[in-house]
């Protein structure tokens, strides 16, 4: 199991801790303010009130012996570059921060950051390539210039079975999976489908492939 701390618990930051929990991370979860940390106390391994500018602070509740730390500082950049430094000093080998600006982002790889993420600017990016692209539910980048799609089944596979749809070969992309709406709720999900697996109404498939590719299928 690996270990996290995450550094402001904000709806970033709340977001970051309760994914990471669930997907099986030992998380521990900190910030000054006492009702944000309330907020997820029920929902992660440990919440606390410490200051993470504060060394021995962060000691206190294990901080130090974390895998990696996501510093999700809101508006305090001063508080976000001191708390890097910390992690960095307390032997974090993997810190992620979040910046606004590219002067930010090389202030935080300077003072310790491994990674630095432009929230708005990358959610904007996969709105932008979602909301372009025919029936696209979702877009997750996952490597450069190679994508995870959410799409909506339509008539080009939509009664053929796989074999018929020869999405591979036609396309040039991979199946992963296919979800689909159960009558009472709810989906069931297949995954890597057989050639004989039929698509219906309201099927979405998960076509993983090169962003040229998926472009071209999607549009």
């Amino acid at each position: 199991m690996r270990h996290f701390v995450v550094v402001g618990l904000g709806r970033f930051g709340q977001a970051v801790a309760e994914g990471l929990t669930e997907a099986g991370a030992e998380v521990i979860g900190v910030d000054e303010d006492m009702a944000l940390v309330e907020a997820v106390r029920d929902r992660i391994a440990v919440a606390a009130q410490v200051d993470s500018v504060n060394p021995d602070a962060l000691k206190t509740v294990g901080a130090d012996k974390a895998d990696a730390a996501v510093v999700a500082i809101g508006e305090n950049f001063e508080a976000e570059i001191l708390t890097v430094a910390v992690l960095k000093e307390l032997g974090i080998q993997e810190i992620v921060a979040r910046a606004r600006t590219e002067r930010e982002a090389r202030i935080l790889e300077l003072v310790g950051a491994t990674r630095v993420l432009f929230v708005e600017v990358e959610v904007g990016h996969r709105l932008a390539k979602t909301l372009a692209a025919t029936d696209v539910v979702d877009h997750v980048p996952i490597a450069e210039g190679v994508s995870i799609v959410y799409w909506t089944a339509d008539e080009r596979v939509l009664g053929k079975t796989l074999a018929e749809a020869n999405i591979r070969a036609q396309w040039g992309l991979d199946l992963v999976a296919v979800r689909r709406p159960k009558p009472g709720g709810g989906d069931a999900v297949t995954v890597m489908p057989p050639v004989e697996f039929q698509f219906r109404e309201g099927d979405v498939l998960v076509l993983v492939g090169a962003d040229a590719r998926l472009t071209a299928f999607t549009k």
